[in-house]
């Protein structure tokens, strides 16, 4: 059963639509193409007419409802606030009839809410239209939907403040940090002269250990030197062919000697030292001592990237000095074409593996294990704590293995 309350606000709402429904008709008549324009437009657009009661809208385009969300006859009659929801601000309502009271436009931000009940932001212009006598006819309102714009906003509103949080706490925490190494600094401010004298021995020692280790490279130098001068004199005056020919081999083997150390300690950094170029330059070097002919004596080195001290590169460059000195005398008689190869590698259980081969003639009987040359890899294998194999394999092999 309907109140008499109610059927009075029916027909009120009823009577609204009813002249809203007229004041269209009217306006289509008059305004012509301008209607059909303004229906057309993307924009959303309404009219509303103040001199009736609660400034209804009489006129609203298919853009403004299909933001909204409502049927024309449901938005006819109704004064626009209709769209407004809870969190609509109460504020920019009366500063639109404010606006519109003072007879001027305004521009202003607002949320509605559609017929679904979803809120959307938008951007209203309100305008008001006057007659030829200057009196105010129509309140003319178009809307842009800034939704998007304002989610971006609020979104960057909470990362800023989310900033601000993470700065706020960073400082502090920063703060804390800084008065610590405050605390730090003075600490170690107190032991700077302690360790600025430290660091001056330690300077001091190492001077004198880089002095000390020239002085012995020298004495060595002239120990070997004076050894192989001794061993050429010895030679030149002895009668027998064999003897005169150990002598010079014994003295060429002490030139190697000096050689394979002077390159040593003249490598910059000699305490660590890149294996495997250490390697190449005593290869080329080698090959240039014994004026090998690049087109029928070939030499190829590979080798892993390894640091290690002169303890174990100096044996190690021994080995490799004997093996492809020998290689270079016998292994390619009478211009014979040939080929040497040298290998370091790491090997399993934390082993490495050293081979020189070459694809000579290899080794006669009468060089077997009691050699000078197999002795001598021998010893320096023992001094790397490994173990030296010397056998024919298509050519000399000789494989040494010591640990890592």
């Amino acid at each position: 059963m309907i109140e008499p309350g109610q059927q009075k606000q029916q027909r009120n709402t009823g009577h609204a639509q009813q002249e809203a429904q007229d004041r269209i008709e009217l306006l289509e008549r008059q305004g012509g193409p301008f209607v059909a324009a303004v229906e057309a437009t993307r924009m959303p657009m309404v009219v509303t007419d103040p001199t009736l009661a609660n400034n209804p809208i009489i006129y609203a385009n298919a853009a403004f409802l299909e933001m909204c969300g409502y049927e024309r006859d449901e938005v006819l009659g109704q004064n626009y606030h209709f769209l407004g929801g809870e969190n609509t601000d109460p504020e920019v309502a009366d500063a639109i009839d404010t606006a519109l009271g003072a007879r001027r436009s305004i521009n202003i931000e607002v949320q509605f809410y559609t017929k679904s009940g979803t809120a959307i932001w938008v951007a209203q212009q309100v305008s008001p239209v006057k007659d030829d006598q200057g009196r105010i006819v129509q309140h003319f309102s178009s809307f842009i939907d800034i939704t998007h714009r304002k989610l971006t906003e609020e979104r960057l509103r909470r990362l800023t403040e989310e900033l601000e949080r993470r700065v706020r706490t960073r400082t502090k925490r920063l703060e804390q940090a800084n008065e610590q190494l405050k605390e730090e600094v003075e600490r170690r401010a107190a032991l700077e002269g302690v360790l600025r004298a430290a660091l001056e021995d330690k300077q001091e020692l190492v001077r004198q250990k880089v002095f000390m280790i020239k002085e012995v490279n020298h004495r060595i130098k002239n120990t070997l030197q004076a050894a192989q001068s001794l061993l050429l004199v010895q030679a030149s005056g002895e009668s027998s062919a064999t003897v005169k020919d150990a002598l010079q081999s014994a003295g060429r083997r002490l030139a190697r000697l000096a050689e394979v150390h002077e390159l040593l300690y003249r490598t910059e950094g000699f305490q660590t030292i890149d294996v495997a170029r250490y390697l190449d330059v005593l290869c080329r070097g080698l090959l240039t001592s014994f004026s090998a002919d690049p087109d029928q004596v070939s030499l190829s080195l590979e080798a892993d990237e390894i640091l290690w001290g002169p303890d174990l590169v100096l044996p190690l460059a021994l080995i490799v000095n004997e093996a492809v000195s020998n290689a270079l005398k016998y292994a390619f008689p009478q211009g014979r074409r040939g080929h040497i190869a040298v290998e370091l590698h790491s090997a399993p259980q934390t082993l490495y593996r050293l081979t020189i081969r070459d694809d000579g003639v290899g080794l006669p009987d009468d060089r077997g294990s009691n050699s000078l040359g197999l002795k001598l890899i021998d010893i320096f294998a023992e001094q790397l704590r490994g173990s030296a194999v010397l056998r024919n394999d298509n050519g000399a092999v000789v494989t040494v293995t010591f640990p890592a």
